[in-house]
């Protein structure tokens, strides 16, 4: 598999056990000084991947995220940036819904042969929040 087609692969794993909150499966696609940031119209940054796994673990009930039309660079032999376009859908046990939309922009590091995401930024574009 090339490069590029395995930094695919480890952003639909992400975003997979994100929503599955399956914390093992997450804990393989970051890094150790992960950082996340969701900004003002989500729930601002976390830096480390404990501070990150904790962050998922409180995520809504339901969440689905979807990263769409890749654009991935790779800027070294072990590094690399990506732009996704993002749609997320978030429902919290209280029935209140969050839709959404926007741009991940990624980075990535090559960790002993595997990609993980290095940072995550979300720029907003849209959202839609509704009350149950």
């Amino acid at each position: 598999m090339d490069d590029i087609e395995a930094i695919k692969q480890v952003k639909a794993r992400y975003g997979r056990a994100a929503d599955t909150k399956n914390i093992e499966l997450l804990r393989t696609t970051v890094t150790d000084e992960f950082l996340c940031d969701t900004g003002s119209g989500g729930r601002g940054a976390t830096t480390g991947i404990e501070a990150f796994v904790e962050r998922v673990r409180t995520n809504p009930d339901v969440t689905v995220h979807h990263a769409l039309l890749p654009e991935v660079e790779l800027t070294s032999p072990t590094t690399a940036t990506g732009i996704w376009a993002v749609h997320l859908f978030a429902r919290s046990a209280d029935g209140q819904t969050t839709d959404a939309f926007g741009h991940y922009h990624d980075t990535y590091a090559k960790i002993d042969g595997a990609w993980r995401l290095s940072s995550l930024q979300l720029e907003w574009l849209h959202a839609e929040k509704r009350n149950a």
